[in-house]
């Protein structure tokens, strides 16, 4: 049995045998612990998901390999292979595409916090909660060779591969080293002023440079008989020919894939060996994105004082004030689509709860708003909407976390002394998150790594939150027991929040320790 059932298990076994109150609601009550009582919750939460909400409508996770074209939108190594295939090619119009593809993806957040409430008088108690976290992804990606104009890079699947490429491009660089020589000792009448020789050997050399990034940098390449292949294999020719006419040596042959890409027999294949250094197989992490992972690890505990300022028969009221421990595990810009454990960031937030009871209806409001202290985090330096981000974009950055609103409402109704059902609703609002450099160097050395200039603030969009959820609660209060479970959906929302659906049960064991 894991820790967490144990846990889980104690709790119940306590409820049920010791004359406990165990309480589950989706909205937490008024209620404090008595004097010298200690109470212990265990609230634990899943959450999961497979679309987001945004301001462009509900867009699945999968969304970037799933269509007709799977390519250069969302993988920027292909974006780059595109871009120098048409470089070296000539074929201005060439398209980088894996084929038709479906990627299904869902992501889980599983949420197990453990509380411990002391009660300081019969209004007043202290808290402590400690979280364990777990966070999963679930992938699958199918592709179809329908379209593709791409093959898995030869080096992935053929060991003699990398030496027959090394050759080539040493005997390129040689060549052009030649050439580069003839044309400084003055071989080449005329290069005084215009020098065909010297504009020649100009391209080549971008030619050159276009293939080795191509060959050694992504994963695929454009098979031989797709324009891009075919449009290289003519520049090699025409590049040896022409360099035949400065009297320089080159015998052009480029090795080109033959097959489209077949993800489960070539990529999972390959995947074992490739993925054992860092960005190796081209998709900018690590690991093999294409796998179901996940990891358990901290949260961030939380340190609170409760007070009920007002109990009365049918109206009650009370405040809490949190302060959100950094104790929760540092997130990895190299996990691939894997949820946030925690922010690791100082935080404080305020709640105001209330219940209302009117015969058989039983009204719980709260509202609650927080901020969260400037702090560190290493990201990748992209728009949130892209999927492979290359490890270049790997940069730290000041972060500062937007302020946060929500309101929870959970109307019940007795249908039963002990039984009670109701509905729950949801609404929560977050400011966008700014990012900054630390340092004016820590901009050069992102812009040295990416080629191209890339502000900090690419990062914030994205981060504003705003939604809306519903769902439904069933409660039982017998005279030594109480328990329910819940479970609401996010049916609208904005900026880009989890479409998810969230079950949640809640369970409370107190005990008198003075």
């Amino acid at each position: 049995m894991t820790p967490i059932r144990r846990v889980a298990a104690l709790l119940v076994g306590l409820a049920l045998v010791g004359g406990a109150e165990v309480a589950s609601q989706a909205v937490e009550r008024t209620d404090v612990p008595g004097a010298g009582v200690l109470r212990v919750t265990f609230d634990p939460r899943i959450m999961t998901w497979n679309s987001v909400f945004t301001d462009m409508g509900r867009l699945g996770l999968g969304r970037g390999l799933t269509g007709d074209s799977v390519g250069p939108a969302y993988i920027p190594a292909v974006a780059q292979l595109q871009r120098d295939v048409r470089f070296a090619s000539g074929v201005a119009g060439f398209v980088a595409s894996l084929g038709q593809g479906v990627l299904s993806v869902r992501q889980e957040r599983r949420t197990y916090p453990v509380t411990a409430e002391l009660g300081l008088s019969q209004r007043l108690s202290v808290r402590l909660m400690v979280p364990i976290v777990r966070v999963g992804v679930r992938t699958g990606l199918q592709l179809s060779p329908q379209g593709s104009t791409l093959g898995v890079n030869p080096k992935l699947s053929d060991a003699t591969a990398a030496g027959r490429y090394q050759a080539f491009f040493q005997q390129f660089g040689a060549a052009l080293a030649q050439l580069d020589s003839n044309i400084a000792r003055g071989v080449y009448p005329g290069c005084g002023g215009p020098c065909p020789a010297r504009d020649s050997s100009s391209y080549w050399h971008q030619v050159r440079d276009a293939l080795a990034r191509s060959v050694n940098g992504v994963p695929f390449l454009p098979r031989d008989s797709s324009d891009g292949g075919k449009g290289i294999t003519t520049t090699l020719t025409t590049i040896e020919s022409d360099m035949a006419r400065f009297n320089v040596a080159f015998a052009g042959t480029l090795q080109l894939p033959s097959a489209a890409v077949d993800y489960g027999s070539t990529v999972l294949a390959v995947c074992p060996a490739c993925s054992l250094q860092p960005d190796s197989f081209g998709f900018g992490y690590h690991g093999f994105p294409f796998r179901n992972s996940f990891r358990y690890n901290l949260g961030d505990a939380e340190l609170g004082a409760k007070y009920r300022f007002v109990a009365g028969a049918h109206y009650a009221a009370a405040a809490l004030a949190l302060v959100r421990l950094p104790t929760g595990a540092k997130d990895s810009a190299d996990d691939w689509m894997r949820p946030s454990i925690g922010d690791h960031l100082w935080g404080f937030e305020a709640q105001v709860q209330q219940e209302l009871t009117v015969g058989p209806l039983w009204l719980n409001v709260a509202v609650r708003g927080g901020t969260e202290l400037a702090g560190n985090r290493v990201v990748r330096a992209a728009p949130w909407d892209a999927l492979f981000v290359p490890v270049a974009a790997t940069t730290a950055l000041r972060w500062q976390p937007g302020r946060y609103v929500g309101v929870d409402v959970a109307p019940l109704v007795r249908l039963a002394p002990e039984f009670a059902a109701g509905f729950t609703a949801a609404y929560w609002t977050k400011g966008r998150d700014h990012y900054s450099f630390a340092s004016p160097q820590d901009s050069v050395a992102l812009a040295t790594r990416l080629g191209v200039p890339t502000p900090a603030s690419i990062v914030n969009g994205g981060t504003s939150e705003r939604a809306v959820r519903l769902g439904f609660a069933l409660t039982y209060a017998g005279p030594r027991v109480e328990g329910g479970f819940s479970i609401e959906q996010t049916v609208t929302g904005a900026g880009v929040v989890p479409a998810a659906t969230l079950f949640r049960i809640v369970m409370r064991v107190s005990r008198q320790l003075f």
